[in-house]
């Protein structure tokens, strides 16, 4: 029978492996990160509900979606490439000008796009009667920009295994978020009000990123990793950092641009199925049944937060030459299995008490839906840790085609399936999806003693 002083031992042991570990804490952090956003994500909905109408809410969270989308669409490959990249100019004056150029070059590329987009969808039923207002699309692509620059900082402290960064530019602008919106509802600004309290506590956010919390970082004086070796000293006279490369040639521009293509659509792929998937069951099941989806997906999705954080803490470490990849990757491979088995064994034997809090109709209808949504987290952890050392080692058309595999598989398999099956159908295609991509991962694990840079 373990006693009282044992469990405290061991709670106080596992949280000096957390604050000492920088894969551990790194993953927590960007799992925190994403569980206090969405807290205060659904209080600013809440609150917004509640104090401005149906139609304001309606256009408003469209809009938002519409920034996001088209900022996701542009920051997801420079945000990778500076995970890959950020630690070689370690205490240099390059590692400043290095974010600011990749914040400020993928920013413009936001810019551009929305202004392309805004006006073919301005006249678009619903977006109309916003986007008819004076400054409405300047606010718009100030707020896509903004979002870029925000998520580019996000990856600087992923990138610098300073995730609580993260956590902090994350949690304030989710927190200003709630504490704009009712000043903005009693100055009788409507639909732009919500918008406004989204962009400005964005540029919050991104202002304490780049005057406060970027530069208490000291580049090159990352804590240290337990598992990996020690790196012999630097000789005398080189100023390099402890984690940073060797000195190597510039990357020729059109390696680079396909380097960066191929961490794009590695991005993309992983996170366009969710978005997707919504839209295929209003079409084929009608949005009655895409409440239940939604719903049984948002709840599903505490799986699909552990290991795509895992993931891009192992790519921040792993990228580093004196990190040895296969100690890290099995390290990897054992946080998820310490946070996903409990989770799972949970959400099979609770999950109708807790569809049952949205009804009971949500338990009949998503139950197995979330059976199946359980079932993969580990085969798709498998994948999540695949995508990493692909990406760590430069094989970006294997990691490519995992993460976009997953996707057309997933939704392909859904679409045909769910006349029949209805909701399972969803379930099985994204099942089948991570154990074929589970399978079709092993080779990236052969050999990881002998990797190549990237």
């Amino acid at each position: 029978m373990t006693t009282p002083s044992a469990s405290l031992r061991r709670a106080r042991m596992y949280v000096e492996v957390a604050r000492g570990d920088s894969l551990v804490r790194n993953s927590l952090y960007m799992m925190s990160a994403t569980v206090a956003t969405a807290v205060l994500g659904y209080i600013f909905w809440i609150v917004a509900a509640r104090v401005f109408s149906t139609a304001q809410v309606g256009i408003a969270s469209a809009v938002i979606s519409l920034c996001s989308t088209v900022a996701l669409l542009t920051y997801l490959g420079p945000a990778a490439m500076l995970v890959e990249r950020l630690h070689i100019y370690e205490q240099s004056h390059t590692w400043n000008s290095f974010i600011a150029r990749t914040c400020a070059a993928t920013a413009a590329v936001t810019a551009v796009l929305a202004v392309v987009t805004i006006p073919l969808i301005a006249h678009a039923k619903g977006y109309g009667s916003y986007f008819g207002a004076a400054g409405a699309a300047v606010l718009a692509v100030t707020g896509a920009s903004v979002w870029t620059v925000v998520q580019i900082y996000c990856s600087a402290f992923i990138a610098a295994r300073r995730a609580g960064g993260l956590f902090a530019v994350q949690g304030l602008i989710s927190l200003f978020k709630v504490l704009l919106v009712l000043p903005l509802c009693a100055a009788g600004l409507g639909a732009p009000g919500i918008v406004i309290a989204w962009v400005a506590s964005s540029a919050i956010g991104a202002a304490a990123g780049a005057l406060w919390l970027l530069p208490r970082i000291e580049p090159g004086a990352a804590p240290a990793t337990p598992a990996a070796p020690v790196a012999p000293a630097a000789p005398a006279g080189d100023h390099r950092g402890r984690h940073a490369r060797p000195a190597r040639p510039p990357r020729k521009q059109a390696g680079y641009l396909s380097h960066l293509v191929g961490q794009h659509l590695t991005s993309v792929g992983g996170q366009m199925t969710p978005l997707l998937l919504p839209v295929l069951v209003v079409a084929r099941l009608g949005a009655g049944r895409n409440a239940y989806f939604y719903i049984t997906w948002m709840i599903g999705s505490v799986f699909f937060m552990v290991s795509p954080s895992i993931s891009q803490a192992l790519f921040a470490e792993s990228v580093r030459n004196d990190v040895g990849l296969r100690p890290t990757v099995a390290k990897a491979f054992r946080i998820a299995a310490f946070l996903l088995i409990p989770a799972i064994v949970v959400m099979i034997a609770g999950g109708k008490l807790i569809l049952a809090i949205f009804g009971p109709a949500y338990v009949t209808a998503g139950y197995g839906l979330l059976v199946l949504l359980a079932l993969s987290a580990m085969p798709d952890a498998v994948s999540n840790v695949a995508v990493a050392v692909c990406r760590a080692t430069g094989r970006l058309g294997y990691s490519a085609s995992i993460n976009l595999g997953i996707l057309a598989f997933t939704v392909i398999s859904a679409w045909l399936l769910m006349p029949r099956l209805g909701l399972l159908g969803v379930g099985i295609g994204w099942l089948s999806a991570q154990v074929l991509s589970a399978l079709a991962c092993i080779p990236a694990f052969l050999n990881l003693d002998g990797r190549t840079a990237a």
